[in-house]
């Protein structure tokens, strides 16, 4: 780790830290305090109505004052468990922060995420042209075959395929650019995690057809030609229909694959800072003291919260 650690961080360790302690202490009094309340249950004067007097004051007594130290532990215990779950999140946040520019493997894998994302919207981006390619490739069959009541002139004929044809051309360029920019991401994730990531790979986009075919139909039979786009049409529908779908599971894997990597980075240095909080940050200290300090530091973080919420809602109802 290269950069220093961040006051806001040290200041949440060191809460959490001191929320560690509470709960060890806290706990150690609730297990001593429900072993004596155990105890006195044993001491129940038998046949009640027989008991003396003083017997049945001392036992209820002793019970009464077990059962209300163990209600107050309790409590203690339910207010660390809130101020516990609130350092959890702010510290997980802020260390998700942090990481980027102090640790170069967790770096990798929240750029590697970026990329996936990235990658995830070129993929589909190609939706909408698979629609226009399938949609084009039908055009130019109904120019072939058109039906017996819409038969045109050979003129008309003519001029209707050659427009088909130039739209189909235009729809597959704009296709190979889309499957060129997919390749250029998928080439940049490799390039970032090939050393890290064990040989993690983002699946290959799918063929579609190239201009190359485009200018080939010009030498084909009608009836081949008519083939052609059925199948082009076929193929361009099934992507649309479920193959973008199963290219984005797969590539779903690989971003969960990174984020893993990550927290488990994450986690490791959190384990890390925890053992150094507890050595650097804490001193012996009255422990409703500190429980009140956590929670007004828990308060504060709340309000800061919701006046953030509340100035980007505004910000945002303003433009």
């Amino acid at each position: 780790m290269n950069a220093p650690l961040p006051a806001e961080i040290a200041a949440l360790l060191q809460d959490e830290a001191y929320a560690t302690l509470c709960r060890n202490s806290l706990t150690e009094e609730l297990d001593k305090i429900q072993t004596a309340k155990q105890q006195i249950l044993t001491t129940r004067p038998p046949f009640g109505m027989l008991a003396s007097s003083e017997a049945r004051t001392t036992f209820k007594t002793s019970l009464r004052a077990a059962l209300d130290n163990e209600a107050g532990l309790q409590a203690r215990l339910d207010q660390i468990g809130q101020i516990e779950e609130w350092l959890r999140g702010a510290v997980e946040k802020a260390l998700q922060d942090y990481l980027p520019l102090a640790s170069p493997d967790y770096r990798c894998c929240h750029e590697a995420c970026q990329v996936v994302t990235r990658w995830e919207h070129a993929i589909q981006a190609l939706h909408e042209l698979a629609v226009a390619l399938a949609r084009d490739a039908h055009a130019l069959y109904v120019t072939i075959k058109p039906s017996a009541a819409l038969k045109p002139s050979a003129s008309l004929a003519r001029q209707t395929r050659q427009r088909a044809l130039i739209n189909l051309r235009a729809t597959v360029l704009a296709m190979e650019a889309g499957i060129a920019g997919v390749l250029e991401v998928r080439k940049e994730f490799v390039t970032l995690c090939d050393a890290q990531a064990d040989a993690l790979q983002l699946p290959e986009p799918p063929a579609f057809r190239t201009a190359a075919w485009v200018d080939h139909l010009a030498k084909l039979s009608d009836s081949r030609i008519c083939e052609e786009m059925q199948l082009c049409e076929t193929e361009a529908r099934a992507f649309c229909a479920a193959g973008m779908i199963a290219v984005l599971r797969e590539g779903g894997e690989v971003h969960e694959a990174c984020l893993d990597a990550g927290k488990t980075i994450l986690a490791k240095y959190w384990r890390q800072l925890r053992v150094h909080a507890l050595t650097h940050y804490v001193k012996e200290r009255d422990l409703d003291e500190v429980l009140s300090e956590l929670s007004q530091h828990r308060q504060a973080a709340e309000l800061k919260r919701r006046q953030s919420a509340f100035e980007t809602a505004t910000v945002a109802a303003l433009r």
